[in-house]
């Protein structure tokens, strides 16, 4: 089993600390490059939307889960207009 790595991320204007598994990571930097939005915009967006029963990990976790299913249900689909769908969003509903 993959350790986990603890890391200091910054939102808003507080410093915390966040572990994930490099996988978990990887995820989240990939997501953020597809979606060209910076971790720390991404994190915030997140946390301003979780349920604030789950800590911010938790809802991390759980939003990458939810943004790959959706990729591949969309895909599954054979979507054709995307203008509107904005993957992020899609993903943050399902966290809250």
């Amino acid at each position: 089993m993959a350790s986990l790595s603890n890391r200091v991320i910054s939102i808003y204007d507080r410093k915390t600390s966040m572990r994930l598994a490099p996988a978990e990571w990887k995820a989240v930097d990939t997501i953020c490059k597809r979606e060209d939005i910076k971790r720390k915009k991404l994190f915030e967006i997140i946390d301003m939307n979780r349920d604030k029963n789950l800590g911010l990990t938790s809802s991390v976790r759980l939003f990458a889960i939810i943004y790959y299913q959706n990729s591949i249900m969309r895909k599954q689909q054979h979507h054709h207009d995307d203008s509107l769908y904005c993957p992020i969003f899609e993903a943050v509903r399902g966290i809250i």
